[in-house]
């Protein structure tokens, strides 16, 4: 058969050669732009992708004298490992009852760790206003700091032996330690008591059944993805919903020591059976030890991936921001403890719905355009309704509200945009990798936070103009991501 040879612009759709038919120029393109691949192609069988709906459908398997010809984007595109689908995609089964009960399984996992999560600012109240009373808010910030911070650095290590491994493993080690440090801050006392169990012991069980527990969703669900992830974070939510108007009953009941076991009895129970639930798709594969297989580094050449890192490493800090203080900023405006507390639901509350609602509007108008109108109804409701009327009790509430659906679904769509620009197989890999470097923003930016808080912990004004401004670089940033995608086109993404 004649042949001849062509050179195309790779951008994010695979090309399905055997290798031996495809060779890189690594001297045609500049430091971020994409390689030119050169393949033989019989131009008779030649086929054409013309419009976005095409490029964004499943890949075929080409044989050796097929290829595809995409119509070319700006010079910043991706490489071709990077796609948003690939061979491995195909079969995906989008539904049945084993893939909803891997979701049902994502579900209890999220709510026993994630839940508790989003419930510290009801422990933080606490102990603030207890056990270390003596200490200041940015000191105890420091613990909740550090928990988040090995809960997403830890995902560097727990995604990529997730795509080695599988879940099982990791969920039986990571719900162990979750367990250990809810159950060890019972008996806590002294600062560096809480600074062990919840921020090395509960941090590090959370960051070895995070990653595994969104991507394990990733090779069940293609197109339905975003509904299947946001379904499965509900769980996050209800936890945030159910943790606090339960820690504050039993404070006042049985005490905080017994009161955070019991938090502790339903999360054992929550994670037993999340792991019977939960099943691999893919099988084992082998695996070298090595800092190139936790943290993708090359991937930071996909110019839509590292504009991707930076908004949700900047997202993180303003999320966790809301969560942490919110119920200590009710309180120093005088509000009541039930206030205060009910604040911290209602904004979990609100991230539920948000987060399912999230997951079937992305899938019908697109992941990236979804995840902008969050962003964008996030910083605006930190400076019209936060910054000026938070003080006021409808205004708190209103806040809550607003801002917990913002929040939720913010949380919920990083992942399955992350899922969006690569390969389903490499997905553990990435996803570890965004908050890898997350990480480091909640390590530093939750303490940083708390020093903003000025007259003895009365005026928050610093603190929600910070926060306020994290989610318009959050927003920007985004849009960064979306047009090293598409461009500036209106179009589903």
């Amino acid at each position: 058969m004649a042949t001849e040879t062509v050179t195309v612009n790779t951008i994010e759709r695979p090309l399905s050669i055997p290798l031996k038919d495809v060779s890189y120029n690594s001297h045609s393109q500049t430091s971020f732009g994409p390689p030119l691949v050169t393949a033989a192609v019989d131009k008779s069988q030649q086929k054409s992708y013309t419009s976005a709906t095409e490029w964004g459908g499943n890949g075929e398997s080409l044989g050796n004298s097929t290829t595809e010809t995409i119509f070319p984007l700006q010079s910043h595109t991706s490489r071709p490992e990077s796609s948003d689908d690939d061979n491995d995609d195909d079969g995906c089964p989008d539904g049945g009852k084993t893939a909803w009960r891997v979701v049902a399984g994502s579900f209890l996992g999220l709510f026993a760790s994630t839940g508790f999560l989003n419930s510290v600012g009801a422990v933080q109240a606490y102990i603030s206003s207890n056990q270390l009373a003596t200490k200041t808010d940015s000191q105890i910030s420091w613990i909740f700091s550090i928990m988040t911070f090995l809960t997403y650095s830890m995902s560097g290590l727990s995604g990529p032996l997730f795509d080695a491994y599988g879940p099982l493993y990791l969920g039986i080690i990571g719900g162990a330690f979750v367990v250990t440090g809810i159950m060890t801050a019972s008996a806590c006392t002294e600062y560096y008591q809480f600074l062990l169990s919840l921020g090395v012991c509960l941090g590090t069980g959370m960051g070895l059944l995070v990653s595994p527990l969104f991507a394990i969703i990733g090779h069940w669900f293609n197109t339905k993805r975003a509904l299947a992830t946001g379904t499965a974070t509900v769980g996050a939510s209800l936890g945030g919903v159910i943790f606090p108007v339960l820690l504050r009953h039993l404070y006042s009941t049985i005490g905080f020591a017994w009161g955070v076991r019991v938090v502790g009895f339903i999360s054992l129970a929550s994670l037993v059976i999340a792991m019977l639930l939960i099943k691999p798709r893919f099988a084992k594969t082998s695996f070298h030890i090595g800092i190139t297989n936790f943290v993708d580094i090359q991937s930071l050449r996909d110019m839509r991936f590292t504009w991707l890192i930076i908004a949700n490493f900047v997202a993180e800090i303003s999320i966790m921001n809301s969560i942490t203080f919110l119920a200590s900023y009710a309180l120093a405006q005088n509000k009541s403890q039930t206030l205060a507390y009910a604040s911290l639901t209602i904004l979990s509350a609100s991230a539920m719905v948000a987060r399912w609602a999230s997951g079937v509007l992305a899938d019908k108008i697109g992941r990236f355009n979804t995840l902008f109108i969050f962003c964008v109804l996030a910083f605006v409701t930190v400076f019209v309704i936060w910054l000026p009327a938070g003080h006021t009790t409808a205004g708190l509430i209103i806040f809550s509200i607003l801002h917990g659906a913002s929040s939720g679904a913010i949380f919920s769509l990083f992942p399955v945009c992350c899922s969006q620009i690569c390969r389903t197989k490499d997905y553990g890999k990435r996803y570890g990798t965004m908050f890898f470097f997350a990480s480091f923003g909640v390590l530093v930016g939750i303490p940083l936070s708390g020093a903003l808080i000025r007259d003895n912990g009365k005026d928050y004004k610093y603190l929600i103009v910070f926060t306020g401004c994290l989610y318009i670089v959050t927003t920007i940033t985004l849009l960064l991501s979306r047009s090293a995608s598409i461009g500036w086109k209106l179009c589903k993404i």
